[in-house]
């Protein structure tokens, strides 16, 4: 058989393994972690336009314009439909399978020794690696979906040979498109720079170096350049501050958190059971929030093994290099508490690829040595036939989000973050009052995730009427909202609200926190909906030319189909005509 037809039967088998491991992932629900917030956001988007998604203004921390356009198209060209959303994570995954075929194919080329069949095992274990499920069937995991497709495809790119110019350009614009999708995508390109040299078949000295750089300069030069251009993209897009790096920069480079010393215990911990999950996968959970210090020594070895896999500057080499570099970022998470959880299965999707492939390379001339060929096939079906069993059951899981949350709870018990997802899920089922008992067992919290718990127990005190006690858990927090800091100001709006409507309050006692919340929101954001509202909050007042300003500031900046718009400017009309009487 020609060897692009054998090439064309492993991709289309690739093809049917992904959809066919992947089809109960259609039928998934959307995830109440985050995924009910974003739908609910697109849901009352009108329109939206390339500037504002690229460039919002205000403060933030997550910059992933590439993905919100993703999710915009869901709006505009799916209508949302809950199962076309995970259809889009599903065809990703797939195209990602495909690229570590391609990428694997042409790296072998390299080695002048290609082999389809080496290509196809190592997209094989990726398209059906356990630990990938969480990406793939977690809407707002596409994330890491589009940022691993474009660095794929830029990898893909640098294995040209000779490299080119124009390649290196590609490659780059691809790897700054991916930071685009996912900031850690960044960490690609220590990787990007090193490729020279583990092509460079010479001895490293001092003339060997001047030769790599002679040869590679524009190479280098170019990703460089593409990594400038993400920060100061980064730095005008956000013009009222960037959290995110500020927040990596105080608590990584050590001007707050935890000391040195812990702060290398967390990383070896981290690199040690990220190694391991790498191999092996199971137990897989959603929530994972502590990690064994019998993973420091693990941890310290794989350090010294990249140190090798440096020195060695082979090609398998390098891309277990580029695994370890681009799973920096995921090193970090613990010292930021900025996430879900400090580790998670998802970090390790984009690594994942560029492991496999490096170990697939490694083992592939074992496919020449007709001794060694039934023992391999042997040991990649049993992996097969594990990784099948734990992907096919960990997709069925996540079709009910009452029963993933309480896996999370299970294994990860003193996770109050996964408390609040059962209790999420138990209300969603209209099993209210096992939800209220969840939400009123939080007392302070632990991390900063905890405060979405503490939130819903507000929730439910006010439902009962205990506005005080609501008072006192939703100020303490305001105090230290971290990333959460939208939803609890909207949140003690909701309240503001509440009380004016059973009169346990009136529009004048809570005006003034409510001017403070709407100014907040307006400068985290920049939406002007919020200046919409804030007139409407002055007008009841009779604030007439607070009042005015804000729809002035409406009538500038809102979308001309945004609902609010038109009454923005009928009253902007009416209030001018009143003060100038």
């Amino acid at each position: 058989m020609p060897v692009y037809h054998k090439s064309t039967t492993l991709v289309l088998s690739l093809v049917l393994f992904v959809l066919g491991i992947y089809y109960p992932s259609l039928f998934a629900p959307l995830n109440s972690l985050d995924d009910i917030g974003l739908y609910q956001s697109l849901l009352n988007m009108d329109s939206f336009n390339i500037k504002d998604i690229f460039f919002p203004g205000g403060a933030g921390s997550y910059y992933r314009p590439v993905l919100f356009l993703s999710f915009v198209m869901d709006k505009f060209v799916w209508g949302l439909s809950e199962s076309f959303m995970h259809l889009e994570n599903i065809i990703f995954h797939l195209a990602n399978t495909v690229l570590v075929y391609a990428v694997t194919r042409r790296a072998s080329f390299n080695l002048l020794n290609p082999s389809p069949v080496a290509a196809f095992v190592a997209a094989l274990l990726f398209a059906i690696h356990p630990l990938n499920t969480e990406a793939v069937n977690w809407i707002s995991g596409r994330t890491d979906l589009l940022s691993c497709f474009f660095l794929l495809l830029s990898m893909y790119l640098i294995l040209k040979r000779p490299v080119s110019f124009l390649h290196s350009c590609f490659a780059a614009l691809c790897m700054l498109i991916a930071c685009f999708a996912k900031e850690t995508a960044i960490f690609f390109l220590p990787a990007a720079l090193l490729f020279p040299f583990f092509v460079c078949a010479e001895k490293i000295d001092a003339v060997s170096l001047r030769n790599v750089f002679r040869k590679s300069w524009f190479h280098m030069i170019v990703f460089c350049i593409a990594a400038f251009a993400y920060f100061a993209v980064r730095m005008v897009a956000f013009s009222k501050g960037d959290h995110g790096v500020s927040r990596v920069l105080s608590r990584v480079g050590g001007s707050e958190g935890s000391t040195l010393l812990i702060k290398v215990r967390l990383v070896l911990k981290a690199t040690g059971f990220y190694a391991k999950k790498l191999l092996i996968p199971f137990p897989l959970n959603f929530g994972i929030v502590h990690v064994s210090d019998a993973y420091l020594p693990l941890g310290l070895l794989v350090l010294v093994g990249i140190v090798w896999l440096i020195y060695r500057r082979t090609l398998p080499a390098f891309f277990v290099v580029c695994a370890g570099a681009v799973g920096t970022s995921a090193l970090m998470i613990p010292l930021l508490f900025f996430t879900w959880t400090p580790l998670a299965e998802r970090y390790m999707y984009i690594p994942s690829a560029f492991f496999l492939v490096g170990v697939t390379l490694g083992f592939q001339s074992w496919e020449q040595c007709t001794k060694y060929r039934l023992p391999v096939t042997l040991a990649v079906s049993c992996l097969a036939v594990v990784a099948l069993y734990g992907t096919a059951t960990r997709n069925i899981l996540w079709q009910d989000n009452l029963a993933l949350f309480q896996d999370t709870q299970r294994k990860s018990p003193d996770f109050k973050a996964a408390q609040n997802e059962v209790a999420n899920a138990l209300h969603a089922l209209g099993r209210q009052k096992e939800a209220l008992d969840i939400f009123k067992s939080y007392d302070e919290p632990s991390n900063i995730n905890d405060q979405l718990g503490l939130k819903n127990k507000a929730v439910a005190l006010v439902n009962e009427g205990d506005f005080s006690g609501a008072r006192i858990i939703l100020t303490q927090l305001l105090a230290n909202p971290g990333k959460h800091e939208i939803s609890i100001l909207l949140q003690v709006l909701e309240f503001n609200k509440i009380k004016v409507v059973v009169k346990r309050a009136t529009i004048k006692e809570v005006y003034a926190e409510s001017v403070t919340l709407l100014t907040r929101l307006i400068e985290l954001t920049g939406d002007p909906f919020y200046s919409y509202r804030l007139g409407i909050v002055n007008m009841q007042v009779g604030e007439k030319e607070k009042a005015l300003a804000a729809f002035t500031t409406v009538v500038r900046t809102a979308s001309l189909t945004a609902y609010y718009r038109k009454p923005a400017e009928k009253l902007s009309k009416e209030l001018a005509k009143d003060l100038a009487k």
